[in-house]
């Protein structure tokens, strides 16, 4: 097949998150397309931007903010040929209209294909959120969820909640919180351990027992320890994956 745009991807948002992105977008060119030799898979460009102030502290008022140095990725893509952008980052989407107003390129949402598939697979069923206290706090998959007819259920809705979502997510992903933040050594760090694993898939049965249908990896640092199609008994979403096949179908307008 022919590919018809070139796929431009906003990364560093962590630095491991693209990396895995990539290999998902071979894994849905595989998948969607046929791709077997090297000379079959997609063409892209990337922007790796580490400095992006962090998208979780800047929406808590607690870093500057990042559309700037978004927009720098954008820039970089445009002037490389890209003709549609993709941002490997899930709390980068609460910039996401902003960035899309000042945008030389058409940007594909995650949220937007993740929430769409969530309603394919659980029709008017609930959904757990794995997900940055700023994804949460936002609502930024809560509100594209419930438009779609299901109940989005995070941490924070459960008994201890606030302890759960600190413990078992936050810290799995930033690092140990002293001292009022985090100091590194999660899976942005280190690209993820067992003791990470553990703790997300802890706070994956506390969703279960909820009453979660099917779950969101709603950081795209989850995936990296949460790995496969189901944890906990239950359909794991992977906001990442589903992204890549999107940019794969409209790269080559399948």
């Amino acid at each position: 097949m022919r590919q018809e745009r070139l796929i431009g991807i906003v990364g560093g948002l962590g630095p491991f998150a693209h990396i895995d992105f990539e290999r998902k977008l071979l894994d849905a060119a595989s998948e969607l397309i046929g791709a077997r030799r090297d000379q079959d898979f997609p063409q892209w460009v990337l922007s790796s931007i580490p400095q992006t102030p962090d998208r979780t502290e800047a929406y808590f008022g607690e870093a500057d903010d990042p559309t700037q140095a978004l927009s720098q990725s954008l820039e970089r893509l445009r002037g490389a040929g890209a003709d549609f952008a993709v941002v490997a980052c899930n709390t980068a989407h609460l910039f996401l209209e902003r960035l899309r107003e000042e945008s030389p390129l058409p940007i594909i949402s995650l949220i937007e294909v993740t929430a769409d598939e969530a309603a394919r697979i659980a029709p008017d069923g609930s959904v757990g959120l794995l997900a940055t206290s700023g994804t949460l706090r936002s609502r930024l998959y809560h509100d594209p969820l419930e438009t779609r007819g299901l109940h989005p259920v995070s941490p924070f809705d459960l008994e201890g909640g606030e302890t759960l979502q600190q413990r078992n997510v936050m810290e799995p992903i930033y690092g140990p919180w002293v001292d009022g933040r985090h100091q590194g050594g999660g899976i942005k760090t280190d690209g993820g351990s067992t003791s990470a694993r553990a703790l997300l898939e802890e706070a994956a049965e506390r969703l279960v027992g909820e009453g979660a249908d099917v779950l969101i990896a709603g950081c795209t640092e989850i995936p990296l320890v949460l790995e496969g199609t189901d944890v906990a008994r239950r359909p794991l979403l992977d906001p990442a994956a589903l992204l890549a096949k999107a940019a794969v179908r409209y790269a080559y307008g399948v």
